[in-house]
């Protein structure tokens, strides 16, 4: 997984550096990769002391549980993590590792100049039913989400796309992946696999669909309770599960809003939460045995037009409600009190302390209010006595849903409504309560949508075609047209990884013409536990799971 969904305006925060005038201490946002963040108590196994409960806050309990679906979301991830396969895991910088109970050996070569990748499934290897796992999850995996069969409702084809073939090898627990030339990420693919059971389009659409079928995951824990109307996912260890043994005697997610969650960790009834605002902040620093772990977020968050609405349909409107939206101000906003600044973010496919990454936003947008009522004024929409913009007889007025019931939401509402109003546009912002996100998101029920992308691998260029081809499930503002695919999915394919940077940042900037997606900021991450929860915290691409390394190693440290 690359990317996955989050709620509009998950802010986290991150501390380190001087101080404001507040006292508080002061950070900047990683433009290099010395200055990136972690913070999750890292401890072997060795140091961890076996059993112990762990229950964990969950903002949305998402119909679709297949994480591999596009209609998924992060949180659908959360709930996979702990009992389905995860073939391989990223270290804190992105760098991936095999996971030996799964894979024994993993090996490249270059055969006629394909690269050309051998998988050694673990002899234990097998699904909760009894079913092997075999060559045939490579298989299904590459059919499901390479993009050919448009009945998969797949998350991300990337990478899959460029693979030739999928076949047996020595034996069934051997396979052997062939890509069409060379392939250089070919280490971020198959870290989630399809089960046999939803190996076929309609299965693997529908089947997860309010059900989690813990009989089909194959991990070191299992589901022993869902309740979706109640709001609870818990789990037990798997006494089907080969590998390493994990720490806990029970974990559960509990499903509730945001504010809920802080009062929930206040009152011990959860052992970690993701604090999102300053607010947050200074109550759970009350909180005695508390640890704020605080990290540098591989997140993007931005505002999303939504192209097909009828008064966005105009790409010069929309370039110009961009310009009469005043990001720093926003930025401003969520990071009130927090002591933390970054420059604007201008890609959504690197962040600013990678290699090749480029302002590509800011070069072609600037705020500017004046510019966008004249734009507006070019576009045959002009202002009525009311102060609403009209054309033929019809008002620019657009709906923007808040999911979530933060101050600084309301305070994002309020204020993105003032900069609409100051030229001549009418926007009504809609409060929803967290739950509704999958929803609002995947029926694209908006005119304009703040939301998140979390970034789960450092290989931006990969995943381009996630942001910006056409019918991406991510891409829900639907502004860049059809004929950019094939540009766009080639970056993938060059042989270096500096070409597909140098092509990569071309490609996007084309996409960012056609003004659907406006970039907010990338944000830092907070996350308060209780002392001595271990592998749990702040790190770079792990998309916001909180885990850092195997579900085997999240446990209670030894006193």
């Amino acid at each position: 997984m690359a990317f996955a969904a989050t709620a509009s305006l998950v802010l986290t925060g991150c501390g380190g550096g001087g101080n404001d005038n507040s006292g508080q201490k002061t950070s900047k946002g990683a433009t290099s990769e010395n200055q990136v963040l972690t913070s999750y108590n890292p401890q072997p196994a060795s140091n961890l002391k076996q059993g112990g409960k762990l229950t964990l806050p969950i903002v949305d309990i998402p119909d679709q549980l297949n994480q591999l679906n596009g209609n998924g979301s992060l949180y659908t991830f959360n709930i996979a993590w702990f009992y389905q396969p995860q073939l391989s895991f990223n270290d804190p910088k992105g760098n991936v590792t095999f996971n030996k109970d799964y894979l024994t050996d993993v090996k490249e070569t270059t055969v006629g100049g394909n690269t050309q990748v051998t998988y050694d499934i673990n002899p234990k290897a097998k699904w909760n039913d009894g079913q092997e796992m075999d060559w045939t999850i490579f298989r299904d995996t590459w059919h499901a989400l390479n993009g050919k069969d448009k009945d998969y409702v797949a998350g991300s084809t990337d990478g899959y796309s460029s693979i030739a073939s999928v076949k047996k090898g020595k034996d069934a627990k051997e396979a052997i992946v062939t890509f069409d030339g060379p392939f250089v990420y070919w280490k971020s693919l198959f870290a989630d696999v399809v089960n046999p059971h939803i190996a076929k389009a309609d299965a693997f659409n529908k089947a997860y669909v309010n059900n989690p079928h813990p009989e089909w995951g194959a991990g070191p824990y299992t589901i022993s309770k869902f309740d979706a109307k109640g709001g609870t996912v818990s789990y037990k260890p798997n006494p089907k599960w080969w590998g390493a043994k994990p720490h806990l005697d029970e974990l559960t997610f509990v499903q509730m809003e945001e504010s809920a969650s802080i009062n929930a960790f206040k009152n011990g009834q959860i052992d970690a939460v993701e604090v999102q605002d300053a607010e947050q902040l200074n109550q759970v620093k009350s909180v005695k045995g508390v640890d704020v772990r605080r990290g540098t977020t591989t997140g993007s968050h931005l505002i999303v037009f939504n192209s097909t609405s009828p008064q966005l349909k105009d790409t010069a409107v929309r370039k110009a409600l961009m310009e009469g939206i005043d990001r720093s101000q926003v930025a401003k906003i969520m990071f009130q009190g927090l002591g933390y600044t970054e420059q604007l973010p201008g890609s959504l496919d690197l962040y600013p302390f990678q290699k090749g990454y480029q302002d590509t936003f800011g070069k072609l947008v600037k705020f500017d209010p004046a510019k966008a009522k004249k734009d507006l004024d070019a576009a045959g929409w002009k202002v009525g006595p009311d102060g609403v913009r009209a054309k033929n007889g019809k008002k620019l007025e657009l709906t923007l849903p808040t999911i979530g019931d933060r101050s600084t939401i309301k305070a994002f509402g309020t204020a993105l409504a003032q900069m609409m109003k100051g030229i001549g546009v009418k926007l009504d912002v809609k409060a929803h309560p967290s739950a509704d996100f999958n929803k609002v998101f995947t029926q694209r029920s908006f005119d304009i949508f703040a939301m998140g992308f979390t970034s789960s691998d450092p290989n931006g260029m990969l995943y381009i075609c996630q942001n910006y081809c056409s019918d991406s499930t991510l891409n829900v503002s639907r502004s860049v047209p059809k004929s950019m695919d094939e540009e766009t999915k080639a970056v993938a394919n060059l042989p270096t990884l500096d070409q597909q940077i140098k092509a990569g940042n071309k490609v996007e900037q084309k996409a960012m013409e056609t003004y659907g997606i406006m970039p907010l900021y990338n944000g830092p991450t907070i996350w308060a536990t209780k002392k001595g929860l271990a592998n749990y915290g702040a790190a770079q691409f792990y998309g916001d799971y909180g885990v850092i390394g195997p579900p085997t190693l999240v446990g209670w440290q030894k006193k």
